[in-house]
């Protein structure tokens, strides 16, 4: 045999091994593609059946079905483990190299990671505390308050919301997704899995806070030998203040071991508490809203910051009262109404009712109309502050959830604020919907529009108020562009002035009458870290086209503008705000404002 033949022998064999190894390798190739888009079938199968177990559960707890919640959590755990089974598996590690692709297994292996974490370290601690928060153990009975376990499963709430706190964060981070049902379906999961993280957090807040707030103590003492003392606060929306209305009656909620004693509301009185202001107040504050916000008993609330009104306000009460206070709370008709909508209605002195349709209206408008001197408009607000909280007392059993819901839309909507005198708890509210602070976390965008009221009087009650907003763009920095949108209307009927009590009215700066026209102040904030781009002004009060002022509040830009419209004028304001650049892609832009009436 020829070296030619033998090198032919040679090439042939070599050419067979390299086509036999191809073959395998084509073959093993396709087994694997085979078996990771079986493997990917289920893993997105089992992520989207954990998906809707976890949107249920935020409704389930609020109305009160733990053992729903309870199969919930479990379900949802059981989901998140058989996905990571198959994510965790050598052939999605592999994946992960694939050329552009592979940054999108590599992103739902990072979901899986992250949520299987969730599943192990957070979820059995969240499952045994469901019960703790069963809305059916928890409301007024016999005039005092009733937690059920809450205070026991504070320590588990604690440790699971760390974790799920921690995932959120990691989660918000996943991110180099380039297939369109992947991106998508990332972006549902981090905006359920947000849901469920805000209401974990709000959860532990409320266990951690609420037993020690009602001197209920914590799970082995029933108290703590500490009775509190709330000062109340009844705002009247009838004169616009940032956060709603002026102070118009106040009166001290003691708490004795869960049990309530509501004492006698007083009017806030108009003249100027003695003195210099109760605080000191800074040079942001005094140019905004001027030295009457700690001097005057109803203007607190000039700032749209309740944790500073509530603190100038406690000093007002020690002021004159020489009394320590251990919080502010703040209510409003709306929210009187809704609880007289679920406690049934109650009868005032003089043989009035009020019930869960008629008392805004009642306390806001046709108290001024059948009341005609200062003294008996006080009394009816005292004495229907008074008559409703001791009827929510003693009234408020056998429906717990719906005074519980009462509350939270009354706390979503900016007709309840609370805030604590003490440090650890307040630090507890900070940040949530019933403190009523300023979000000064660039992360967290929130434009604020604010009205506080000129015309000293009550005409308020006929001012629109229409205030939306919309998503523009977002720039290539990240910061994101929105659209806010203001219209105010004086929808008194200019025949009517006429009939209309002049305390309702109002009064000018110079103590003149007023007839029918509304003075307003604006004050539009910018997101933290962002800014007040332009702004086009139209209708009544337009003057020269631009804000007043622009100042600085707290680290926020805000603009200001002054209104005053004649009976059916309108004022218009488009304004373009930016987010800061740091804001997550997922994170939309929230409009905080001064409460509506409806």
């Amino acid at each position: 045999m020829s070296p030619e033949h033998i090198r032919r022998i040679k090439r042939r064999k070599r050419r067979r091994r390299i086509f036999i190894g191809v073959l395998v390798f084509v073959v093993l190739l396709a087994a694997l593609v085979g078996w990771f888009a079986v493997s990917a079938l289920k893993a997105k199968n089992e992520v989207e059946a954990a998906v809707a177990q976890a949107s249920g559960i935020q409704s389930q707890v609020m109305s009160g079905d733990t053992a729903a919640a309870k199969a919930s959590i479990e379900q949802f755990s059981a989901h998140i483990d058989a996905t990571y089974r198959q994510t965790s598996s050598p052939v999605w590690a592999l994946a992960t190299l694939i050329p552009h692709y592979g940054s999108d297994v590599k992103a739902v292996r990072q979901t899986v990671d992250i949520l299987e974490d969730v599943s192990n370290n957070a979820l059995p601690k969240l499952a045994s505390s469901v019960d703790g928060l069963n809305l059916s153990q928890i409301g007024i009975h016999d005039g005092a308050v009733d937690l059920g376990s809450m205070a026991s499963v504070a320590g588990n709430l604690t440790a699971a919301n760390k974790v799920i706190a921690d995932a959120n964060v990691k989660f918000g981070n996943v991110s180099g997704t380039n297939i369109p049902q992947i991106t998508d379906a990332l972006a549902s999961a981090k905006a359920k899995f947000a849901d469920l993280a805000s209401t974990v957090d709000l959860g532990t807040r409320v266990a951690n806070l609420m037993p020690a707030m009602f001197d209920l103590g914590s799970g082995s003492a029933p108290n703590d030998g500490k009775v509190r003392n709330y000062l109340v606060i009844a705002q009247n929306n009838a004169e616009l203040r940032a956060t709603g209305g002026i102070f118009g009656s106040w009166g001290v909620l003691t708490v004795d071991g869960g049990k309530l004693t509501m004492g006698t509301f007083s009017p806030a009185q108009v003249p100027p508490v003695p003195g210099s202001p109760v605080v000191q107040l800074t040079a942001e504050e005094k140019s905004l809203f001027t030295e009457k916000m700690a001097t005057y008993q109803q203007d607190p609330d000039f700032t749209p910051d309740f944790s500073r009104a509530a603190e100038i306000a406690a000093a007002m009460w020690k002021n004159l009262n020489n009394q320590t206070v251990d919080g502010v709370i703040s209510i409003d008709p709306v929210f009187l109404q809704s609880l007289l909508g679920t406690t049934g209605p109650v009868t005032l002195a003089d043989g009035s009712q009020l019930d869960g349709q008629n008392t805004v209206q009642a306390l806001l408008h046709d108290t001024y109309v059948t009341k005609l001197t200062g003294a008996a408009q006080d009394a009816f607000f005292s004495s229907a502050a008074t008559s409703i909280f001791n009827h929510l007392i003693t009234s408020a059993g056998g429906n717990n959830a719906g005074l519980v819901k009462a509350v939270q839309d009354s706390v979503t909507n900016g007709h309840v604020y609370l805030w604590s005198a003490h440090e650890d708890e307040q630090q507890q509210l900070d940040g949530t919907a019933i403190s009523g602070t300023l979000i000064t976390n660039p992360s967290k965008p929130v434009t604020g529009v604010y009205f506080n009221d000129g015309t000293m009087g009550k005409m308020d009650w006929y001012l629109k108020r229409e205030v939306s907003y919309e998503y523009d763009q977002t720039y290539p920095s990240g910061a994101k562009q929105y659209t806010v949108h203001i219209k105010l209307t004086n929808t008194v009927d200019p025949n009517a002035v006429k009939t209309i009590p002049q305390d309702v009215l109002g009064f000018d700066e110079q103590g003149a009458n007023r007839h029918g026209e509304i003075d307003t102040v604006t004050y539009t904030y910018a997101p933290a870290g962002g800014r007040l781009v332009d702004w086009q002004f139209a209708g009544s009060g337009v003057g020269d086209g631009n804000y007043d002022s622009i100042a600085v509040h707290n680290d926020l830009t805000v603009g200001v503008k002054g209104v005053t419209l004649q009976p059916g004028e309108s004022f218009e304001a488009t304004i373009h705000v930016v987010t800061s650049p740091t804001v997550a892609a997922d994170d939309e832009m929230v409009l905080r404002q001064t409460p509506l009436l409806n």
